[in-house]
């Protein structure tokens, strides 16, 4: 198998394991989603990115450049309601969805405390 394909075929079953990740997240751990979903920032622009994902989904209609989800207002599923969970979803779409997770480091703004793990003869008092 040539290494492009091999790639293609990682990338496909990487996004598929995301997809059946966010099911099992939106069926079993829905407070946990919820937890995801209030840390996101931004809007949908209905782009479409996260309905092409592996499959095309079947009620996704695209308009040239813009496209449509004819159930966006009536019964779209919990796992396309909370797309994306999280940074690995983004990913998933190649960064192109609207949506954004603040990169917030908890140790940032604090001095860190540098402690030595073993003692030689510099650290020696």
């Amino acid at each position: 198998m040539s290494a492009n394909r091999f790639l293609r075929v990682f990338q496909i079953a990487s996004r598929l394991k995301g997809k059946v990740r966010r099911f099992l997240l939106c069926l079993f751990f829905p407070s946990r989603v919820q937890e995801s979903v209030r840390k996101r920032e931004g809007e949908c622009d209905q782009c479409g990115a996260c309905c092409k994902i592996v499959l095309s989904c079947p009620f996704l209609v695209e308009y040239g450049s813009h496209t449509e989800c004819r159930i966006y207002n009536t019964f779209r599923p919990m796992a396309c309601r909370s797309f994306p969970l999280d940074q690995r979803d983004l990913d998933d779409v190649n960064r192109q969805c609207t949506y954004s997770f603040p990169n917030k480091n908890p140790a940032e703004g604090r001095e860190q405390l540098i402690v030595p793990v073993w003692r030689t003869g510099k650290n020696e008092g």
